[in-house]
Order: structure tokens, then sequence, then C-alpha cells
């Protein structure tokens, strides 16, 4: 597995690398540590240089926490667009590591001008990584929605991550069908179980409640046989009632696929998980649907 970790030197930076590093598994690891000089539109070659050496400097504190960690990375510095280096060089890693604000000292959104461009624009799996809720083992949120991009999320989180002592909790979300069932007054005088059956509000839901049993189960078939896996169905808006499980949840992660298709319907689904990469209170793996 190869791993590209982006620093700045900052203390978000700092604690993506140490949750990245308890998130993914250790096994045939391979980690690249680059730090991008900004130096975009400097054409001064002294101060094109500086801005290196301070890289390289972040770099060598970087590295040293991680070997703290008993973790080896290979240092890389870069000059150029942060963003747009990152965006580049994502395509040719398994995963990029990105930090983000944590939940509890942030005081707008939880991803910056950087983090945010490549988590939308680039075209590879993205770890954004905060701060873990325990010691002991993963407890992963994973949305499905029956879509294949969020089926090749689960393949990759399978890869990405070891299993054998997570907790991982797939939830599907109904999103109520807002249908007009008549006037109040047509309904006047039939018995509670008559409404239900000719309601087709109500037909409409526990189709959809049956579809989502369906989802749930396709998808846990995706997950390795030994998995600890529990299954939720919540109706809703589906961005709100994910935001709303993983705060509630004490998740220490959330696996999405976050498809490129540009029909309408993968555009919204696009908008739940920047919604959620956003706004999550802990780390957010972003799985595109190259992978």
């Amino acid at each position: 597995m190869k791993v590209l970790m982006a620093t700045d030197g900052s203390k978000h930076a700092a604690r993506a690398l140490t949750t990245a590093c308890r998130i993914l598994s250790s096994q045939d690891r391979e980690i690249d540590l680059l730090c991008v000089a900004p130096a975009v539109g400097t054409k001064d070659h002294a101060h094109r240089e500086k801005l290196c050496h301070r890289a390289a400097r972040i770099l060598d504190g970087a590295r040293a926490a991680l070997s703290a960690e008993g973790v080896s990375a290979k240092p890389l510095v870069q000059a150029g667009s942060p963003a747009r280096t990152l965006i580049a060089a994502s395509l040719n890693y398994d995963v990029t590591v990105l930090g983000a604000q944590s939940h509890n000292d942030r005081s707008t959104a939880g991803l910056g001008p950087i983090a945010s461009r490549v988590a939308e624009h680039s075209n590879a799996t993205v770890l954004i990584g905060r701060d873990l809720r325990s010691d002991t083992g993963l407890k992963i949120l994973a949305p499905v929605d029956g879509s294949e991009g969020s089926l090749r999320a689960l393949d990759k989180l399978a890869v990405l991550v070891d299993l054998s002592s997570a907790d991982v909790s797939l939830v599907h979300v109904v999103e109520t069908a807002w249908l007009h069932g008549g006037d109040d007054q047509e309904w006047i005088g039939y018995e509670e179980e008559k409404e239900e059956e000719i309601d087709p509000q109500a037909q409409f839901e526990r189709e959809f409640e049956r579809e989502g049993d369906e989802v749930l189960e396709t998808a846990r078939a995706r997950l390795p046989v030994r998995t600890a896996v529990t299954t939720l169905i919540y109706r809703g808006i589906p961005a709100e009632e994910i935001l709303g499980e993983a705060e509630t949840g004490d998740y220490d992660l959330v696996v999405m696929g976050a498809s490129g298709a540009t029909d309408l319907k993968h555009q919204m689904l696009g908008s739940v998980s920047s919604k959620v990469a956003w706004n999550a209170p802990c780390s957010v793996l972003l799985v595109r649907a190259r992978d």
C-alpha cells in the first residue's frame, strides 16, 4: 500500500499523520511524506530556495514524530501550488492523507482551503485525518446507498484498514417520499388499517425500507466475513442523518464513496460526501470512482 502524507507543519497536519498511522493497515505500507513549498509565482531563486529549506525542516520534524511511533517515511519536497501539487501527486498513491481542524477546536467548518480543494477535485482516495475517539480498536461508520460507488468504498476500506479488531456500522438513509395523498376530507371514515393500506406515501416508505434492507445485505457481503458489523436504517436527509450518527455514535472514521460522474444523481451524492467531509467530528475516507 502506497501512502502519501501531506504536511505543512501545522498541528492539524501532525494530528492527521498520527491518526492515519493508526487507521491504515501497517502491512506492506510505504509512506511518502510531502511538504509543498508554496512558491507560486516566485521568480527569485534565493527566495524559492529559502521556502524549500523551510519545507525540508518541516519534514524533519514530521519524520521525527513518526519515527517515535515506530513509523518510517520518505521525505519529499516540491515547490508550487500546494493544492494542485497534491491533486496531481495523489494519483500515484492508494491513499492521500490530509489534515483538518478538530471538531473540538474549530470555530468554522473543518477543512481549510487546500484540504477542501484536494478533497473535492482529486480523482484518488483521500483520508481527512482528525482526532481518534478511543485508543483501542476502531469504530467505523459506512453509509451505503446501493450505488457501485458506495460498494467500492467498502472494498477499498477492507484493503486500507485492518478490520479484524474494528466495529463497522453500515447505515442506509431512506429519504422520505413527499407524496400528496389527497385532501384530508377524503380520508374521513376510513379505519386506520384501511387508510394505511391505500396511503401511497406509506406504501412507498415501506418499499424504500425493504430496498434498504437489500442494500445493507449487499453491502455486508462486501466486507470480510469475520468483521463485526451493525446495520442501521434512518429516515431523513442523508448528510444530516450521517453526521448525526457520526456525532452521537463516537466513531473514529466515516468512509464514503465520492463519484466523479456528471449526472445529477451523482452530483447530489457528491454533495453529501462533501458535507460529511467538512463537518464530521471524526476522520473521513473519501473513495473515488477510479479506485
